[in-house]
């Protein structure tokens, strides 16, 4: 999932589906029994602290995992 980080703005712009796939993997979570409950600040944290470590892309760019 794609989002907008707005420097200008100093935002984190969400789209909408966001909220749908985050509802969708904590209901996932809940029926594997998992206390764990994910919130939009704590899932774009996460993957930002991840992101961050490699290498920084222009569009077009391949990525390579």
């Amino acid at each position: 999932m794609r989002i907008i980080l707005d420097t200008e703005l100093e935002r984190i712009i969400l789209p909408k589906s966001f909220f749908v796939q985050l509802d969708k993997m904590n209901k996932i979570l809940a029926e594997g029994g998992a206390k764990k409950k994910w919130t939009a600040e704590d899932f774009v944290k996460d993957r930002f602290n991840k992101a961050i470590k490699n290498t920084m892309l222009r569009p077009g760019d391949e990525a390579i995992k």
